[in-house]
């Protein structure tokens, strides 16, 4: 996959044997699942950047049983419609349930899927190898608002569910290119939030307005539609699974997630607000 740079000297990277290496002669090691780190040096040093094992292991159980499936089905429809060829990033891929989707339903587009978290990069190869689409896909360990790549290499950018780097982004989408976003709409989420707040002080979630924080950046709109239904979540498993996967599990009494989590079954709106727009240079 052409477009990767060296995150210590930013000159283009190639592939040799089972190592990315650079025209200075730094080397990346690409593991035996697939994906490389490429995390500039000094970068989340000394600690575990983004999801760590447990948090990946949640949410492959928990989207593996298709709850999600509509929202994916919705995104990828909406990239095919606007690329059958290029590069498009998936930048805070997690573990790789939208992006080997997208390479499923998209077939002949490449995509570099990226996340700050090794755990998640190595679960998400493992993903696209049993998908079957390993020899399009590729997934690297870094921070979406440094991304290792070069300039204008992309035909489009996808961030779903995490956040927006959008001058990044607009850096490394080519003129024309596509900026796909998937956010939580106003319910999303509702009755489990209601259960964890015991009814009480329980808001709309405020949609965030991406194209007003875009557009500085070149991007003007050509879509923003909401896909929303209802979703039963069967057993404490899966229960425990979303939960651990959403901001609440940092932000709830105790008390809260014992009343989620002692629950047998759960039926949750399902909001997400999907925002597409176009970048001029």
């Amino acid at each position: 996959m052409t477009g990767l740079l060296c995150p210590l000297c930013d000159s283009p990277l190639g592939e040799r044997g089972r190592s990315l290496v650079c025209g200075e002669g730094h080397s990346y090691d690409i593991a035996a699942s697939g994906y490389c780190n490429l995390l500039r040096p000094g970068k989340l040093r000394n600690r575990v950047s983004g999801d760590d094992r447990e948090m990946v292991s949640a949410r492959k159980r928990f989207l593996a049983a298709g709850y999600y499936e509509p929202v994916l089905l919705y995104i990828a429809g909406e990239i095919s419609r606007r690329m059958q060829a290029g590069l498009l990033i998936d930048a805070g891929c997690g573990e790789g349930y939208y992006t080997n989707g997208i390479a499923c339903e998209v077939p002949g587009i490449g995509i570099l899927g990226v996340d700050v978290s090794k755990y998640a990069a190595d679960a998400a190869s493992k993903g696209a190898a049993r998908a079957g689409v390993s020899d399009r896909v590729r997934y690297i360990a870094a921070s979406a608002s440094e991304l290792p790549v070069a300039d204008g290499a992309a035909s489009a950018v996808a961030s779903l569910f995490a956040p927006c780097s959008y001058g990044e982004f607009a850096r490394v989408t080519e003129d024309g290119g596509y900026l796909i976003i998937g956010s939580a709409g106003e319910r999303h989420l509702y009755e489990m939030k209601e259960i964890l707040y015991g009814g009480e002080n329980v808001r709309l979630n405020v949609p965030i307005d991406h194209p007003a924080l875009a557009e500085p950046f070149g991007y003007s709109v050509m879509s923003r539609e909401n896909v929303a239904f209802t979703a039963e979540i069967a057993g404490r498993g899966h229960i425990a699974a979303l939960f651990s996967m959403t901001p609440y599990r940092w932000r709830t009494s105790r008390e809260g997630a014992e009343r989620l989590l002692s629950l047998d079954a759960l039926t949750v709106t399902v909001d997400v607000d999907v925002t597409v727009l176009k970048l001029k240079k």
